[in-house]
């Protein structure tokens, strides 16, 4: 089988990757196929969605249990992902407020940016929201092979969210595996794994974590914005979109 683990970008992606990594003895994807950045990685290998066609035309798919790390929201890609059986594709969705804050302090961490939260969100956040939100509604309602996990659920009820993982993948847990599951894959043993990872070491990566901490962000006018993005998306004529837009413009003929 090809498993995908698809979530969406500070989603909650890395947590179950782990999770799914723990179910199975999954065989990396030959180096190949996989990106440049994965390929120097020794966890979280990533089959470049280009290939993903090629990967299941010319691999053993059938005999082999391979898993990927995708953030892969195409609706092409969806629909090839899809309709061969021996694909299951897994994806986590988070709080979008939770999400935004999540990207604020990774730009802060490993981009060096040096703004506000609130800068942050109406430069860059309420943009990463809309189509993060899109990228679930691509993918929810799939089919049978496909999941969404919940972030809060398995903040929440693990083991309620982890058994339906195992189950697609066929695999029974008792109360014993799942405890073992989740402290395989908790943070403290996450930072531990990838402490030699450039990308994921210190607390650069695996922050916090923490469930509902947007309400130390937002603010009255932020959560107005985001609540209408969520209901209405962002048109193309949006006042901010258009400001966002030239001054893309802007910087690149500078």
């Amino acid at each position: 089988m090809l498993v995908i683990c698809n979530g969406a970008v500070k989603s909650g992606s890395t947590w179950l990757y782990n999770i799914l990594f723990e179910l199975r003895d999954f065989v990396r994807p030959p180096e190949h196929y996989l990106t440049e950045a994965s390929r120097r990685r020794t966890r979280n290998p990533c089959i470049q969605p280009e290939l993903l066609e090629a990967f299941l035309r010319d691999e053993d798919v059938v005999g082999t249990d391979y898993l990927s790390k995708n953030h892969v929201g195409r609706p092409e890609h969806r629909d090839l992902l899809m309709s061969n059986p021996h694909v299951f594709v897994f994806d986590i969705e988070r709080d979008v407020r939770d999400m935004v804050v999540s990207s604020y302090y990774d730009d802060c961490n490993r981009n060096g940016y040096h703004g506000s939260f609130r800068e942050h969100y109406w430069e860059h956040g309420r943009y990463l929201a809309y189509d993060v939100i899109r990228y679930h509604d691509n993918w929810r309602n799939s089919g049978d092979h496909f999941l969404m996990v919940s972030y809060e659920g398995l903040h929440n009820d693990f083991a309620a969210q982890v058994r339906p993982i195992a189950a697609m993948l066929g695999v029974e847990l008792d109360d014993q595996a799942v405890e073992q599951l989740r402290e395989k894959t908790s943070m403290g043993s996450l930072r531990k794994r990838y402490q030699d990872e450039s990308l994921y070491k210190d607390d650069k990566f695996f922050r916090k974590g923490q469930v509902g901490d947007w309400q130390n962000h937002f603010d009255a006018e932020i959560s107005a914005d985001i609540l209408a993005i969520e209901k209405k998306g962002i048109g193309q004529f949006d006042r901010r979109l258009l400001g966002k837009k030239l001054r893309d413009v802007l910087a690149r003929i500078r």
